[in-house]
C-alpha cells in the first residue's frame, strides 16, 4: 500500500516539481485525479523494474486529500519487458480539453517471435501544424503515466461480498461509504482517463443533457462508457474523440446553437462548423441505467465540514532555518575544596 498527500504536485500546479518527485510531468486537467493515480502506478513500476519485479494494481483510490494504491508485487524479467506497452504519454488541447494516449511501446508477435517496438505516432489529434484538429489550439503533452488497469475486479468484488457478508454489529462507522467507493471502482472501464460530463458541452455553449442520455448515446453507438471514483460527473468511455465532438454537434443542432455564436479563435466556432458524420441517437439504453443510485450507499463523499482536509504544516518551538545553530551554553560550577586539620 502506498499513500501519497501532495495533490497539488500530483494534480499539475507544479509540473517541474512532478518530474523531480516522479518523473512524469502532469497539466492541469479534469481528470487529474486519475492522472495523480497513474503517475504514481507508474513510479512504483519503474522503481520494481530495477530489481526484476513488475506490480499488478489491485485497487486505486483517490479521495479526500490523497491518492492510495495497492499493488502486488511480482518477479519475472519477461514480463518486465512488457512494462513499456503499460506506459504512454498524454497529448492534451489547451482549446477543446481533447485527450489521446500514445503508448510508448507497442508488442509486436510473428509466429512463435516476439519482440517489442516503439510505438507508431497517429495523427488523430494533432494536426500538419502540430495544433488540435478538433479546434486549432495548441497541444500540450505530459507523462508518462500508467495506462494499464488500475484495479483488480475480482479483488475489488472480493472485498465487497466481504463487506455486505459482515454482522451488522461488526461493521465500521464508514461501511457505506467503503461499498460506494468500491462500487464506483468495480464499474469502471479499464481506459485511461475521462471527461466530465458537462466540459465538452461547455465548450460548445449548449445545453447540457441529461447524463443518462449522454451515456445511452455512447452506448447506442457500440461503445463503452462509465463512471469513474474520482468525479461524480466523469465519463469515462473507449468512444474516440470525433464522436463524443459529434454528440456535441448533434446536440447543439437540436439546440439551435450555431457557430456563430461563438468568436472567430473560440475552440467551439470550428468545432460547430465541422459536420456530423456519426449517427446519434438519445434512446434511453439498457446499460445506461445499471449504474444506479443505491440510496444506503455513499457513492461519493461531501467534503464538507469542521475539521476536514489536511493541516498546516507543523511548527516546533524552534524556527527551523536556526535549527542546526542552537547550542546551549555550558553550565559552570564551582567546586570548595575544604581541608579540615585535625589537632
Amino acid at each position: 500500500m502506498v499513500t501519497c498527500t501532495d495533490m497539488a504536485v500530483l494534480c499539475g500546479n507544479t509540473p517541474e516539481t512532478c518530474y523531480n518527485k516522479y518523473g512524469s510531468t502532469t497539466v492541469r486537467l479534469k481528470c487529474c485525479h486519475e492522472m495523480a493515480l497513474r503517475i504514481l502506478l507508474r513510479c512504483i513500476e519503474s522503481q520494481a523494474n530495477r530489481y526484476t519485479r513488475y506490480i499488478e494494481p489491485l485497487l486505486s483510490i483517490s479521495v479526500d486529500f490523497y491518492v492510495r494504491v495497492f499493488v502486488r508485487l511480482h518477479t519475472g524479467a519477461t514480463k518486465c519487458k512488457e512494462t513499456g506497452t503499460k506506459v504512454g504519454n498524454v497529448l492534451a488541447c489547451s482549446g477543446c480539453h481533447s485527450l489521446e494516449v500514445q503508448p510508448i511501446l507497442r508488442k509486436v508477435e510473428d509466429g512463435k517471435s516476439l519482440k517489442y517496438c516503439t510505438s507508431v505516432v497517429r495523427q488523430t489529434l494533432m494536426g500538419a501544424d502540430n495544433k488540435c484538429v478538433h479546434c486549432g489550439h495548441p497541444v500540450h503533452q505530459a507523462g508518462p503515466l500508467y495506462t494499464g488497469p488500475i484495479h483488480n475486479r475480482q479483488f475489488v468484488e472480493g472485498i465487497l461480498n466481504r463487506l455486505k457478508e459482515t454482522p451488522e454489529e461488526e461493521r465500521l462507522g464508514t461501511h457505506n461509504r467503503l461499498l460506494g467507493v468500491l462500487t464506483n471502482a468495480s464499474e469502471e472501464i479499464d481506459v485511461p482517463l475521462y471527461y466530465e460530463h458537462d466540459q465538452l458541452f461547455n465548450v460548445v455553449k449548449c445545453s447540457v443533457p441529461k447524463s443518462m442520455a449522454v451515456k445511452s448515446a455512447i452506448l447506442n453507438a457500440g461503445y463503452k462508457v462509465s463512471g469513474s471514483h474520482c468525479n461524480p460527473r466523469a465519463l469515462k468511455t473507449d468512444a474516440p474523440t470525433r464522436f463524443l465532438w459529434d454528440i456535441c454537434r448533434f446536440a447543439a443542432k437540436e439546440a439551435n446553437v450555431l457557430a456563430e455564436r461563438h468568436d472567430e479563435k473560440a475552440p467551439g466556432r470550428k468545432i460547430l462548423s465541422e459536420p456530423i458524420t456519426s449517427e446519434i441517437s438519445f434512446q434511453l439504453h439498457p446499460g445506461a441505467t445499471q449504474q444506479t443510485k443505491n440510496d444506503q450507499m455513499v457513492r461519493f463523499q461531501c467534503n464538507k465540514g469542521k475539521n476536514w482536509g489536511p493541516r498546516s504544516k507543523a511548527k516546533g518551538s524552534i524556527n527551523s532555518t536556526n535549527a542546526g545553530f542552537y547550542v546551549r551554553e555550558p553550565m559552570t560550577t564551582t567546586t570548595t575544596t575544604e581541608n579540615s586539620s585535625s589537632e
